[in-house]
C-alpha cells in the first residue's frame, strides 16, 4: 500500500514538472527538451544499478569467511579493550570459594 502511495506522489511530481526541460549534451550528441524529472530519474536509476554489484559481492564475501568454531568466533569478534587510568577488569574466578553472608 505504501508503495502505491509513493508511486502516486512520484507521478504527481512528474506531472507538475513536465514543462521544465533542459538540453543534455554528451559532447558528440545533444538531447534537446529532456524533462528535468526524467534526467534525475535516469541518474538515480543508473546509480542504483552501478552500486548493486558491489553490495551483492560484499554480502557473499562475508558469508564465505565465517569461522567454523564458535571459540574462534568469540576470540576474533571481541578483541580486548585497553583500559584507561590503570583500572583493572574484575575477573570472576570459578575455582575461588564463595563466602556466605554471616548471620
Amino acid at each position: 500500500m505504501l508503495f502505491l502511495i509513493v508511486l502516486g506522489l512520484v507521478v504527481v511530481f512528474a506531472g507538475f514538472n513536465a514543462g521544465n526541460v533542459a538540453d543534455i549534451s554528451f559532447g558528440f550528441h545533444t538531447l534537446e527538451a529532456v524533462p528535468i524529472f526524467m534526467s534525475l530519474f535516469a541518474a538515480f536509476f543508473l546509480g542504483a544499478l552501478i552500486v548493486l554489484p558491489f553490495t551483492v559481492f560484499r554480502r557473499s564475501k562475508k558469508k564465505s569467511k565465517a569461522p567454523k568454531d564458535k571459540q574462534e568466533t568469540s576470540q576474533q569478534a571481541k578483541p580486548e579493550k585497553k583500559r584507561r587510568f590503570g583500572k583493572k577488569r574484575k575477573q570472576e574466578n570459578s575455582d575461588a570459594p564463595t563466602t556466605a553472608a554471616s548471620t
